[in-house]
């Protein structure tokens, strides 16, 4: 598997949804804990929860050992928004510059009749050169 495709399978996992605190008698982790915690600090930013009740609903949250007890923690307040859709690329092949910049260099010569630009193209091909394995993810 090349490292392009492994990479676009990451990408596909980061754009999940975090998945919901457990609910009902279910013991919690750590990391749900710091899901909701994430949420309240969320929902004060947006106006939705004065400092009190913030700090009440984080030391309720620090304590929550059952997925019932974090759900008390969000109750009252609206669900999470759904994550915004990261715009995509199209897939469509870009317009490669050598061939252009080949075929004027070629008519450059040909014009004014210095066929020593010619060596010029080694240059070209390899800063304009394909490097579809050489380029840094998100570029």
């Amino acid at each position: 598997m090349c490292h392009h495709r492994h990479h676009h399978r990451e990408r596909e996992i980061d754009r999940l949804p975090a998945p919901a605190p457990p609910a009902g008698q279910i013991r919690v982790g750590d990391a749900d804990r710091e899901r909701v915690i994430d949420l309240l600090r969320s929902h004060a930013a947006a106006g939705r929860l004065d400092t009190q009740e913030l700090e009440e609903r984080l030391e309720r949250a620090y304590a929550a050992r059952y997925g019932s007890d974090l759900q008390a923690v969000l109750a009252e307040l609206p669900s999470e928004p759904a994550p915004r859709a990261r715009p995509t690329r199209s897939h469509a092949t870009p317009v490669s510059l050598l061939p252009i910049a080949i075929v004027a260099l070629v008519a450059l010569a040909a014009v004014t009749g210095a066929w020593w630009l010619l060596w010029l193209i080694w240059p070209i091909v390899i800063a304009l050169g394909p490097r579809r394995h050489y380029r840094r993810a998100g570029v």
